[in-house]
Parts: C-alpha cells; sequence; structure tokens
C-alpha cells in the first residue's frame, strides 16, 4: 500500500492511499467465493452456481463489499503510518474501484492545532452583579401564578376574547386547492398568542361557539414558512369550544399548591432566593464568557473549517429544538448554521485554547473532587450518587470529567485575572433567569 501526504496547512492534509492490484483481485476473490457459497440461483444448489453466474448476478454487491473492506483495513492503517491524527472524520474522495487496476482514494484530513499561548494571565474584566429589587419578586411571583393557570368551559354565551382558549377546525387552501401541512381539527389557540398565521388572532375575536368564519391572508415576502412567503391563502375556521381563563388568587393557599412554601410571605422568601441565586449563576456564566473572549483574541490560531462547520451545525439544531421547530427545511437549517459560524469558531479555538491552559498549568481533577461533583449532580437529580454513577458509561463520564476539568481551568483564570464588580438592580429578570431555578422547587 502507497500512501503520501500533501500539506495543504498546519492543520490540514490531503493523503492519497492507493492499495495494489494483487491485494485488490484476492479481495475481489474471496468475496466472490463467499457468495458463492451462500448464493441461491433457480438451477442449481446452493455453492454449485459456476463462478461466471456468481460474478454476472452479484457484481455490483461484491463490489461494494470489497470497498468497505479496503477501506476499513486501509484507512486507519495509512493514518496510523504516517502518524496523523483526525480531529474530525476524515472526508473521503474515492477513486473507481475495478477488478484489475490498483485502487486509490484521497482523504483530506484535519488535524488539532499547535497552540502557543501568549497570554492567559493578568485579564481585566468586569462582573456585573444583579441586586434582586422586589419589583424582580413581584414579576417572578406573577409569572408563577400564570403557569398554575386553568382554563375552563364558558357558561354564558359571548365571544372569544384575549386570553381564551379556543378549540377550532381550521381549512387551509391555496388557489383552491388544500394546502398540505396546514390547518387541521380539535387545533387549540390560546388567544393572545402569536401565531405565524399574520392577524389570527383578530379574525377570531368575537367569534362564538359554532360559529364559523372565512377569511385570506396574505403572507409576507420574509415570512419564516417559505412555502407561505408571497402566498395569498384562504382558510375557513369552525369554532367548536371556548374555555375562560382561570388565574389562582394571590395568596397563602396558592403558595402550598405550588409546593414551594407554605404561605404566601414564605414563597416571596423562595422566590427571592432562587432569583439570587440564578442572579450569580448568570452573572458567572457571562464572567466565563468574558474570560474565553479575552484568550481568544490574545492567542491566535487557525482551527478546522469542517468542525467549526459541524459545531455550527450543533449550535443550529439545538436552537430549532429550542423554538419547537423538529425537522426545519435543508435551506433554512443552512441559514441558521451560516449565523452560527462566527460563535462557532471562536468556542472551538476557546476549547483549544482552555486545554492548552491545562496542560501548561497541570491542572487535575482528583478522585475526591470528581466524587463531590456526581454527589452534587445526585442531589439535583434526586437519585443515590452510587446508583448514578453506575448509570453514568465510560463515555458520558469522560465528557463530564473534561467539562469539570474545563470549569476548574476557568476558576483557574479568573483567580490570576482583575476583576471590577458592577452592582445594579433591575425591575425584572429574562423569563429564564425567573423560571429556571424554580423548576426543581416543586409542582410546575
Amino acid at each position: 500500500m502507497k500512501v503520501e501526504v500533501e500539506d495543504i496547512s498546519p492543520i490540514e492534509k490531503k493523503v492519497k492511499v492507493e492499495i495494489p492490484l494483487e491485494q485488490v483481485r484476492d479481495e475481489f476473490e474471496l468475496a466472490y467465493k463467499e457468495v458463492q457459497k451462500k448464493a441461491h440461483l433457480k438451477g442449481f444448489r446452493p455453492g454449485k452456481a459456476p463462478m461466471k453466474i456468481i460474478e454476472t448476478h452479484f457484481r455490483d454487491y461484491v463490489r461494494e463489499q470489497v470497498l468497505k473492506k479496503l477501506l476499513k483495513e486501509s484507512l486507519e492503517s495509512a493514518l496510523e503510518r504516517k502518524q496523523l491524527k483526525p480531529i474530525i472524520e476524515p472526508e473521503i474522495e474515492l477513486g473507481e474501484l475495478k477488478e484489475d487496476e490498483p485502487f486509490s482514494y484521497m482523504m483530506k484530513v484535519d488535524l488539532k492545532p499547535e497552540v502557543e499561548l501568549k497570554q492567559y494571565q493578568g485579564f481585566e474584566l468586569e462582573q456585573e452583579l444583579v441586586e434582586i429589587s422586589d419589583e424582580m419578586v413581584e414579576k417572578a411571583l406573577q409569572d408563577l401564578r400564570e403557569r398554575q393557570t386553568i382554563y375552563q368551559e364558558i357558561k354564558e354565551e359571548r365571544g372569544i376574547k384575549e386570553g381564551d382558549l379556543v378549540s377550532l377546525n381550521l381549512k387551509a387552501e391555496l388557489e383552491g386547492k388544500p394546502l398540505a401541512g396546514e390547518g387541521g381539527e380539535g387545533l387549540q389557540y390560546p388567544v393572545g398568542v402569536e401565531s405565524y398565521i399574520p392577524g389570527f388572532k383578530d379574525q377570531l375575536l368575537g367569534l362564538q361557539a359554532k360559529e364559523r368564519k372565512s377569511f385570506q391572508v396574505k403572507f409576507p415576502e420574509d415570512h419564516i414558512r417559505k412555502n407561505l412567503a408571497g402566498k395569498t391563502v384562504d382558510y375557513a375556521v369552525e369554532i367548536t369550544g371556548i374555555k375562560e381563563k382561570i388565574v389562582p388568587e394571590l395568596d397563602d393557599e396558592f403558595a402550598k399548591e405550588t409546593g414551594i412554601a407554605e404561605n404566601l410571605e414564605g414563597l416571596r422568601q423562595k422566590i427571592k432566593e432562587n432569583l439570587k441565586k440564578r442572579a450569580e449563576e448568570g452573572s458567572r456564566i457571562r464572567l466565563e464568557r468574558a474570560i474565553l473572549d479575552k484568550l481568544v483574541e490574545a492567542n491566535s490560531l487557525e482551527v478546522p473549517k469542517r468542525l467549526v462547520k459541524k459545531h455550527s451545525q450543533g449550535l443550529a439544531w439545538d436552537w430549532f429544538q429550542q423554538i419547537g421547530v423538529k425537522e426545519p427545511g435543508q435551506e433554512e437549517f443552512e441559514k441558521i448554521v451560516e449565523q452560527f459560524m462566527t460563535r462557532a469558531e471562536k468556542e472551538i479555538k476557546a476549547g483549544f485554547i482552555l486545554e492548552a491552559v491545562i496542560a501548561k498549568e497541570g491542572i487535575k481533577l482528583s478522585p475526591e473532587e470528581e466524587e463531590d461533583k456526581i454527589k452534587q449532580m445526585a442531589e439535583q437529580y434526586q437519585i443515590d450518587p452510587e446508583k448514578l454513577k453506575s448509570q453514568l458509561n465510560e463515555g458520558v463520564l469522560e465528557r463530564l470529567r473534561q467539562r469539570w476539568l474545563e470549569d476548574k481551568a476557568l476558576d483557574f483564570l479568573l483567580s490570576v485575572s482583575k476583576i471590577n464588580i458592577k452592582r445594579e438592580t433591575r425591575k425584572e429578570f429574562s423569563a429564564v433567569e425567573e423560571g429556571e431555578s424554580l423548576k426543581n422547587e416543586g409542582k410546575e
């Protein structure tokens, strides 16, 4: 086997692999013989069909099997021979596999960059600490109250109003033909929540149960749903039920029902504690991002483009999941991937630089520290630490160890930086800051 390496850059190599004719012939011969043993062909007993007939019937199948075997046996061997350790799966460009010729293929190999640390100590950072105000507590309390909302069938005859939960059947047509994927029966719509259909709420307001209405909607050219952008769609809606929102009173009984506190004052105190914890966590996250930004600015390095693209695809996928889109269109997905590329590149660079800091400073995770981390996880998930540890396979545990090691490295980096504290008071938190810290404290 011949292996030639062409340097494209310090982190990218082009590798040409050529497998000799003898090996190619031997693999084809072995593959045909294996097929001959098992082949069931009309007019022949198993294993008795002539090789010429086997070759005629199974040529494509055998070629596929030989190709898989040649790649499997040669790829890793070629990389080891040239001492190349890909950081991402190589990109392979196959030549044509013929029975009477040597077989060649090319692969692009992306390598881990060598990091030359120029600066990682003495950065000046600003840490924002949020003071928890009474307004923030009340805002979080009202949001918690909203989450305990229930809906009841309306008792009087009236039209739909803001805040109602409406059951409906919806039909959609484009140029007189049903529009695939749009509408349906037994749909529920919380009136006031923004719909992807422009003006949908306004079309429903005032309608009563069992009432029907038809209307047209002109979708804007830049609408998020590309199949509807710029189109005029005919809708027909039938109201099958109306429920009104029942929001609980803010009292001691409400506090008990949340499972968080025994009375309203206790609930307020618990919310304040949780908001304080969330503010501290948010402050830490922003501080970590700031130190990583400083690291990337101070220590330039080139990272593999395909690795950045793969990470950006992961970020885009996470984003679509967060907004509730399970299967985004290819064009839409690629657009979001492109938007995440800058962030992805920065995060990849930060990871390599952080790894270099860990190596240079000899930062390690002791067995005791690992046990403490597992105990903290166990408390969070309310499970026995030993049981949790037994459920973590080695791959997951190794990723956790790496994350904990990076956390320790960040602690070190912050300890050798100058941090200026900036305190501020807000009237409210973001929805994430308000809600997430309460999730494990009681019933939703």
